[in-house]
Order: structure tokens, then C-alpha cells, then sequence
């Protein structure tokens, strides 16, 4: 038996070939590295520090005090200053792109001196409650102010961690007052 190649048959033998090795090639480049997406890490806002008494009540309804003048004045004249002895409400609204895996919040007092009777005073915990470990969670906590710590002007640092391991902390600072100290 005598196999004969004619040049067309050579043609489109060398075509079917380069066809299949270049499919090859284009399958080849389409790897699972391009599945390594970069995710960004969480967004807090409308971090909020304040006494919580101020927002105690988130459902208030405006129309109460339509008639009030200084209604908004009374209610945020003393925001960003707490009360010994009283609640700190501390909120923030958070935007992540996957689920959040912890929150932590720290308050601190650097350089405040305690005075005699008074003790030093730093608050951290970190909050892994199932309400919080969603994506876009809205972080609202009271935290109870001891009566005997120092006047001053404490640190807040809210950290939110999510589940790709990136980080975002908001900070702000708050005026820890006797009631009396209050004008």
C-alpha cells in the first residue's frame, strides 16, 4: 500500500494542526490565577461617639419637637461629651464587601492622671456577636462609664476586620465629664 500526501491534503492537515495548537494555547492562558480578586477593605460611617441618653431612642419621630425652636440645639449641645457613672452609646454604619469577622472597640485615656478616690480606666472588647458578622452590619453598643474614673479627654478606636482578613479603624475623641462639670 502506497500512501500518497497530496499538497492540498498537506494544507489542511498543517491548518487543522495550527488551529488545534493554538486553541491549545488561548485554553492554556485562561488560568485560575485570574480568579484572585482583590477585595477592598470595609467602609465605617456616621461613626458616632456621644452620651447615650442623646441616642437612646433611634426611632424618635422629628414631628415632636416641630414646634420646638431649639429642639436640635438642646439635643446636640453637649455631643461628644459623656457622663461619669452614665452610658456611651457608640454607632457606626458599615459597608463590606465580604462578611464582616470581628469588631473591636477600644477607649482609652492616655495621659489623664487619676486623682485621689478616682482609678484608671481602658475599655476593649471585641464583639462577634452573630448580628455583627454579616456584610454591611450597623454596629450600635452602650458602653456603661464607671462613676470613679478621671475627667478628660478619652480616645475611641473602632476597628472592623472582615472575613479576606482586611482592616479599617475610625477614631474619635470624647470629653468624660462629672455631671456637674456640665454648663
Amino acid at each position: 500500500m502506497n500512501l500518497t500526501i497530496t499538497s492540498t491534503a498537506l494544507k489542511i492537515l498543517l491548518k487543522s494542526l495550527l488551529l488545534f495548537a493554538l486553541a491549545a494555547f488561548v485554553l492554556q492562558s485562561c488560568s485560575d490565577d485570574d480568579d484572585d480578586v482583590v477585595v477592598g477593605a470595609p467602609v465605617i460611617s456616621n461613626f458616632e461617639v456621644g452620651s447615650a441618653d442623646e441616642h437612646g431612642d433611634e426611632d424618635h419621630d422629628d414631628e415632636d419637637h416641630a414646634d420646638d425652636d431649639h429642639a436640635d440645639e438642646d439635643d446636640h449641645a453637649h455631643e461628644g461629651e459623656v457622663h461619669k457613672g452614665e452610658g456611651m452609646h457608640v454607632g457606626a454604619d458599615i459597608l463590606a464587601q465580604v462578611r464582616v469577622s470581628s469588631i473591636t472597640l477600644e477607649i482609652d485615656g492616655h495621659d489623664i492622671v487619676a486623682a485621689a478616690g478616682e482609678v484608671e480606666w481602658e475599655f476593649e472588647q471585641v464583639y462577634t456577636d452573630p448580628k455583627y458578622l454579616v456584610l454591611n452590619p450597623e454596629f450600635h453598643e452602650d458602653i456603661q462609664i464607671p462613676a470613679n474614673i478621671p475627667s478628660g479627654e478619652y480616645h475611641v478606636k473602632l476597628t472592623v476586620t472582615d472575613e479576606a482578613g482586611n482592616s479599617t479603624v475610625a477614631e474619635a475623641d470624647v470629653d468624660i465629664v462629672d455631671k456637674e462639670e456640665t454648663v
